[in-house]
């Protein structure tokens, strides 16, 4: 199994307004049908609270069963995802990805 994890980092304020995007994305997109999709917030790195930070991290996750499927998927789907992040937040954010295997 395979995990594709796409991370949008914002400033913190924009954080509720990045979780609201994504959901929408998913919903017009139908990108999460059978994947097991998921948005997740990190709240901690290296012991340090997501309060104290001055970014906000919010993870997008879905399960493939094998790594082609996901790179089929984020060739199709996510690099339009990725490209429409950018234009709603603009040059204080990036996204990045990366492909994690269930042992």
């Amino acid at each position: 199994m395979i995990i594709h994890n796409a991370t949008f980092m914002v400033k913190k304020a924009l954080e509720p307004r990045v979780v609201a995007w994504l959901k929408e994305e998913i919903a017009a997109t139908d990108t999460g049908a059978g994947y097991a999709p998921r948005i997740s917030a990190m709240r901690e790195a290296g012991g340090v609270s997501h309060e104290h930070a001055d970014a906000a991290s919010v993870a997008f996750q879905l399960e493939f069963p094998d790594i082609d499927s996901a790179r089929c998927w984020s060739a199709q789907t996510f690099d339009g995802i990725a490209d429409r992040f950018t234009a709603a937040f603009g040059g204080e954010s990036m996204v990045f990805t990366s492909l994690f295997e269930i042992l």
